[in-house]
């Protein structure tokens, strides 16, 4: 039961990953053909990385609930070293390695996305707080 509910997990992820990277395709063959202006082509992907997906919680949720069967397993195993052959050591130790990466790359995006907010490059609407007068006009 709880494999099938791990494929499940794993197959949500997945999903949402490609569906993110569908999305980004999309929104890059509109600014090609003309549909939609932006300042440069890094506007787009930041205007994506600032906003929260369903990724983000699915990775979340995979390193929580991997994090957690990981974790009870390794207490399983040593209480009961005997029962298990040396190389489950190894796969609980790659199971740790893979989960933190998981989350060092949820880290990462964090601070990208932290990055782009400071240096001014997120996508987001143009300053007119220095000119008040423009806001009266019509183009």
């Amino acid at each position: 039961m709880l494999a099938i509910l791990g494929g499940a997990v794993g197959l949500l992820v997945t999903a949402s990953a490609v569906m993110l990277i569908w999305l980004f395709m999309q929104r890059k063959q509109r600014n090609r053909s003309g549909e939609e202006t932006q300042e440069s082509p890094l506007a787009g992907l930041s205007s994506m990385l600032l906003q929260w997906t369903y990724f983000d919680y699915a990775l979340i949720a995979v390193f929580a609930i991997g994090s957690l069967f990981l974790f009870t397993d390794a207490v399983a195993v040593i209480r009961d070293a005997a029962s298990y052959p040396l190389y489950h050591y190894g796969y609980l130790l790659c199971g740790f390695v893979f989960t933190l990466l998981g989350m060092l790359f949820m880290i990462l995006r964090l601070g990208v996305v932290l990055s782009l907010i400071r240096t001014g490059r997120a996508g987001l609407a143009p300053d007119h707080h220095r000119h008040p007068g423009d806001a009266d006009q019509t183009e």
